[in-house]
């Protein structure tokens, strides 16, 4: 782990914790490297003592849902360390990228953008025109890590975050840009509807009420969850 950031969505203020930043606070920059451990953990011990104040908070997240990449791996890597994290129960997390396939349907994005990086991060920020400034694709963080660019990747993680906060700002105003058709958000397929149409007419409006309130009952849900 190298850094980690979070964000009140209703102040906006930002939190971050970092090894290059304890690093700094030590005054061991020139040493960083041969003591990597060591600022992970402090980073890391950082995160859960604050984690431990704000535990009763909703936590936003993208993926973040098994022992590689996720709550569950800041909990092992810091038991590794030696540290005794703090386990945010599962109903306080809410996976932003399952409830944008639940909201939109599974083609919301695609898997790449137009200039070929990897991941529906950054073709949903294209179609938003939402900046990604310094956000790096999974390939291009694990490279960064390679060749020690830990300030890079920094930089990756607060850039991401601001993307995060601002598909969530959009998908609550109901703004969010995607490539799901009319059916993939209303849970609504044209099969159906061609079959309806020529076997019962009358029915079209009903089915089509019908999918608008699906769509309106996936949006409570969502809002409801940070209600």
């Amino acid at each position: 782990m190298t850094s980690i950031a979070t964000r009140n969505l209703k102040t906006g203020q930002t939190k971050s914790w970092s090894i290059h930043k304890e690093a700094e606070l030590s005054k061991q920059l020139s040493s960083m490297q041969a003591e990597l451990n060591k600022f992970e953990k402090s980073m890391l011990k950082g995160f859960f003592q604050w984690l431990d104040k704000h535990k009763d908070c909703r936590f936003l997240h993208w993926n973040m849902r098994d022992e590689n990449f996720g709550f569950f791996a800041l909990e092992h890597r810091f038991r590794v360390l030696g540290g005794k994290p703090v386990e945010l129960p599962d109903d306080k997390k809410v996976d932003l990228a399952r409830e944008l396939v639940a909201l939109y349907g599974r083609n919301y994005a695609p898997h790449a953008d137009s200039r070929g990086r990897k991941g529906r991060i950054m073709a949903l920020a294209e179609l938003n025109n939402a900046s990604d400034q310094d956000a790096l694709p999974g390939a291009d963080e694990a490279a960064a890590f390679v060749n020690a660019e830990y300030i890079k990747m920094h930089q990756s993680t607060l850039r991401k975050l601001d993307m995060f906060a601002n598909f969530f700002e959009r998908t609550h105003e109901k703004s969010l840009k995607t490539k799901s058709k009319w059916y993939e958000r209303n849970g609504v397929h044209p099969v159906v509807l061609i079959e309806i149409v020529k076997d019962h007419p009358i029915y079209t409006t009903v089915i089509v009420l019908s999918g608008l309130a699906i769509a309106a009952v996936n949006f409570s849900r969502f809002l409801a969850l940070f209600n």
